[in-house]
């Protein structure tokens, strides 16, 4: 690898950054050419090994492979490598996760048994790669996260970090053509291979970047809210050993197990399992309508068991204590009577104890998760792969009692005991029921749903009024931006001074807005505030308008009428409002004197714009033009807009990010110049474009805003069409809104913290699963 990075203490940490993004791009093709080599070195060495027989012909074919598609494969790698550092394509190479090998969970349903072997093998070349550079790595962790500004490790943060060097390597590798069995023998070798040149290219970055003046990031040891899936990956391995210990070796849960049971390949396995697992289909139309009518009816929650008890035709069924979980567990276990069974058996007992663990969750809800853990053993019995359907009542009860609760950072606060009540008696009527299907968990998200129904109601007319008004001033700012461009593209603009043309594209083009997108008349010019901008752009020039003094006389009054009428249909703020008619009245009082006429009244300096301080003037295209770059680009939100919505504007959030106490007023000081929303900067994908919604913050997201020590929860409960606007909900149904930017803003410098994404800790548990099984699959100890 070539030493182009400079090694000067004067070069800045970013251009160290981007100098080690380069080279390291750079050796690429020297890279792929050394893994290579010593990849087809250890191929001969196993063939020699193998013998005379099919494993060895299959090892001669593949180096036979390698040598016909090796050319190439340089200069790809190179190049894959330079478009995944610099956040382009291939997107996923550059997006994944640190130390996170293996497809999720439901990507691993969608997958083929060949797929399925594909990733295992790059998980075990990804570890084969850590494991051979871990000092040299953190090292350059702490380096290149310092050389970008930041104070403390994050390792996703490290573009050259393994994961991504493995992935490249396995994107090139498929773009190659090389058929896939060729691929699975050459992964492990390439790994081992990679591992040894990383641990080189890492060790010479680290002395550049030290050479360059870099001072090393700290380590810091934090749990963060994003921490539970990790802590359930941690978890996952042990429940495993404890639940396969005993098991036979047929069930132990892989990567391959665990995708022949997503598919369904089990089913039927063990021919009348589903009836010797759970009792007669009879019993449940008695008892499940009884349990959780009470809930649906009279929602006395403490009344529950009484009135099941009442109803119930078997005493075992109701009110009876549940056997132990241990006993419970080792009881179906014993009892399975299929492959199919024991591995659902053991994915529910890996996905409650990963949800139980994630730290987000409040203890009463982990309490409640583990104590619906007997039930869902049950139905795994019955639907062994019933998780992997979102749809499923089961799964979506555990996303809805997960998923709500984290509405909450403290059991005390108000309106959790109202949450938990309810799930608390739901949660002991299932572990008392019998289970043969769905259909109780069916009865008991009906249940909860309608006990939580009144919060639900008040939440969702709190956001229909919000949503409306955020949809309209999102429509108007979107029209105002057309509009504004297409005045700026007005002949007799050109003359206009540069604060005039500010006032116009600003709060002139959203006056046009507001009046057309409210035009019931079907009038041409609703208002006749188009007309008007004629009117106000000669009488605003006094060397003109001083030509015509009768003209002027007449028209100054309607004119001004006007303006008035439609500053006050958007309210624009008095203050500013005044400071505009006030320096609109200098340039009329200069008009209607003949030439040469003294103003001695006016004080120098008078300017149309309220916040400038320079005699009026024209300006220069090249001005108008920097005017028009510089001018800021969030949307107007009126002040009855801002009340309704609860918005947030950007100024005082800056206060509020600043101080120790949040300041949301709903008020916003007068806004800029309306600019086309495509030029508006905006938080940049791998691929250079701006970020969709999904990719900012997925609506439903629970966030916490950091102000000072204190951190609000909140979630996302919609984004505008055109993702300008977002609306986040409080635990209470409040409602806050702000732009774009303020959320792009927050995120960037920690005012928005993600604790969970739509969907997150259950996902995130099922993750953990297939983290489990993968690692059971490389049969490495963690």
């Amino acid at each position: 690898m070539s030493s182009s990075i400079p090694n000067t203490r004067s070069d800045t940490p970013i251009t160290l950054y981007d100098a080690c993004l380069a080279e390291a791009a750079a050796g690429g093709r020297a890279l792929m050419d050394s893994m290579v080599s010593q990849s087809r070195l250890s191929l001969q060495q196993a063939a020699a090994m193998a013998g005379n027989g099919p494993e060895r012909e299959a090892i001669a074919e593949s180096l036979r492979i390698l040598s016909k598609h090796e050319a190439p494969l340089g200069g790809a790698y190179a190049s894959a490598l330079q478009e995944a550092f610099a956040g382009g394509a291939p997107a996923e190479s550059a997006r994944v996760p640190a130390g996170a090998p293996g497809p999720s969970f439901d990507q691993l349903e969608l997958m083929d048994e060949s797929q399925v072997q594909e990733s295992v093998e790059l998980a075990r070349a990804q570890q084969a790669a850590v494991l051979a550079v871990e000092g040299p790595l953190a090292e350059f962790h702490a380096l290149i996260c310092a050389a970008q500004g930041l104070k403390t490790v994050q390792a996703d943060c490290n573009p050259l970090r393994p994961e991504v060097y493995v992935r490249v390597l396995r994107d090139v590798l498929v773009r190659s053509g090389a058929p896939t069995i060729a691929r699975l023998r050459w992964m492990p070798h390439f790994g081992a291979a990679l591992g040894r040149e990383l641990s080189n290219t890492y060790a010479m970055l680290s002395a550049r970047l030290r050479q360059g003046g870099v001072t090393a990031a700290g380590y810091v040891v934090t749990q963060v809210a994003s921490a539970g899936p990790r802590r359930a990956a941690a978890a996952a391995p042990a429940a495993a050993d404890r639940a396969t210990s005993a098991s036979r070796e047929e069930t132990r849960l892989t990567m391959n197990q665990l995708h022949r049971l997503l598919a369904g390949q089990f089913d039927g396995a063990a021919p009348g399992e589903a009836k010797a697992a759970s009792p007669s289909r009879a019993d449940f139309n008695v008892t499940v309508p009884a349990a959780f009518e009470v809930l649906q009816e009279l929602k006395q929650v403490d009344q529950v068991m009484k009135r099941l008890a009442g109803r119930n035709d078997r005493p075992e069924a109701a009110g009876t204590p549940a056997p132990p979980l241990s006993l419970l567990r080792q009881q179906l276990h014993t009892d399975a009577r299929g492959v199919g069974q024991a591995l659902g058996l053991e994915v529910v007992n890996l996905m409650v104890e990963n949800i139980a663990a994630d730290p987000r969750l409040l203890e009463p809800v982990r309490k409640a998760v583990r104590g619906l853990e007997p039930a869902l053993l049950r139905l795994a019995m019955i639907d062994p792969r019933f998780f992997s359907d979102k749809r499923h009542p089961a799964r979506r009860l555990l996303e809805q009692m997960t998923q709500r609760s984290l509405a909450w950072q403290d059991a005390a606060a108000p309106g959790f005991q109202a949450f938990m009540e309810p799930l608390e008696q739901v949660v002991q009527v299932l572990g008392t029921i019998p289970i043969e299907g769905a259909e109780p968990f069916e009865f008991a998200v009906k249940s909860l749903l309608e006990a939580w129904g009144e919060q639900q109601r008040l939440e969702r007319s709190v956001r229909g009024a919000a949503v409306q008004s955020l949809l309209h001033a999102e429509q108007r700012n979107m029209l105002a931006a057309k509009l504004a461009q297409e005045i700026r593209t007005r002949e007799d603009a050109r003359s206009a001074t540069p604060e005039m043309m500010a006032f116009l594209t600003g709060a002139w083009a959203q006056v046009l807005a507001q009046a057309r997108l409210n035009n019931t008349s079907g009038a041409a010019d609703p208002g006749g505030y188009t007309a008007a901008i004629n009117d106000l752009l000669w009488s605003a020039q006094p060397a003109l308008a001083r030509h015509s003094i009768p003209r002027l006389a007449r028209l100054v009054p309607t004119l001004l009428a006007t303006l008035r009428q439609g500053l006050a249909s958007i309210e624009y703020p008095l203050e500013k409002t005044t400071a505009f008619f006030d320096g609109l009245m200098v340039l009329h009082q200069q008009g209607l004197r003949p030439e040469g006429a003294s103003l001695s009244s006016v004080a120098a300096g008078a300017a149309v714009d309220p916040d400038a301080g320079s005699q009026p003037r024209k300006a220069t295209r090249a001005e108008l033009e920097a005017l028009f770059a510089t001018q800021e680009t969030e949307p107007w939100i009126a002040p009855a807009e801002a009340r309704q919505s609860g918005f947030m504007p950007t100024d005082l959030l800056e206060e509020s990010t600043a101080s120790s106490q949040p300041q949301f007023e709903p008020t916003q000081a007068g806004f800029a110049e309306t600019q086309a929303y495509e030029s508006r900067p905006a938080r940049l994908s791998p691929s250079g474009k701006a970020a969709a919604t999904e990719e900012l913050l997925p609506v439903g997201a629970w966030v916490d805003f950091v102000v000072g020590d204190r951190a609000t929860r909140t979630q996302l409960s919609w984004a505008s069409p055109h993702g300008t606007l977002f609306m986040f909900t409080n635990a209470e149904g409040a409602a806050h809104s702000m732009t774009r930017g303020s959320v792009e803003r927050l995120l960037a410098e920690g005012g928005i913290r993600v604790v969970a994404d739509h969907h997150a800790v259950v996902e995130g548990a099922l993750d953990a699963v297939a983290r489990a099984a993968m690692e059971n699959s490389l049969d490495i100890s963690f």
